[in-house]
C-alpha cells in the first residue's frame, strides 16, 4: 500500500448527482471535496468524532468553512471514474485550506479550495488548529514534499 494513500480517493459519478444532460449539478463538487478530506483524515487515522463538534461529543471547537472555491475545467459526467487528491496547507495557527483535484481519464477536470478556521464553539475565537489535524497537514506536506524530489 503506497504511504500516501489517505491523499488519494476515488468516487464514481453516480445518475443522481447529474443534471439532464448527464453532466453533475455544480454544489455536488464542493459537497465531493468536503466528503474527500473528511474521508482523508480517518485513513489517516483521526476519528471524525475527534473533529467534528456533535451531540454526543464534548468537543468545544469547530472548524467552519471561510471562504470556498471551485472551478471546473471540464464537464463531469455520468459515469465518469474520478481520481481525487487531497492536499491540504496550513496557512496559520488557526486557519487550513485543503486543495482537492479531481482527474477523469488522466485529464485534470476540476478543482476545489476550502478554507477552514479553528474557532471555540462559545466564544467563536479563533484557536490553535487541533494537534491530530496539525499532524495530518504536517504528514501529506512532507509526502507532498518526497515526491517533488
Amino acid at each position: 500500500m503506497k504511504s500516501d494513500y489517505w491523499l488519494r480517493l476515488e468516487r464514481k459519478v453516480k445518475f443522481g448527482e447529474c443534471d439532464s444532460a448527464g453532466v453533475i449539478h455544480f454544489h455536488n463538487l464542493l459537497d465531493w471535496a468536503h466528503q474527500s478530506w473528511e474521508e482523508s483524515i480517518e485513513k489517516y487515522g483521526i476519528s471524525s468524532m475527534d473533529i467534528f463538534p456533535s451531540i454526543t461529543n464534548k468537543i468545544d471547537r469547530a472548524l467552519p468553512i471561510i471562504n470556498c472555491e471551485a472551478n471546473f475545467y471540464a464537464p463531469i459526467e455520468l459515469g465518469c471514474n474520478l481520481d481525487i487528491s487531497i492536499k491540504p496547507t496550513k496557512i496559520n495557527n488557526h486557519l487550513f485550506k485543503v486543495e482537492t483535484i479531481f482527474i477523469c481519464k488522466s485529464k485534470k477536470v476540476a478543482q476545489v479550495n476550502i478554507v477552514h478556521c479553528a474557532i471555540d464553539i462559545k466564544t467563536k475565537k479563533k484557536i490553535d488548529l487541533p494537534q491530530s489535524l496539525e499532524l495530518w497537514i504536517e504528514a501529506s506536506n512532507l509526502e507532498n514534499k518526497i515526491m517533488e524530489c
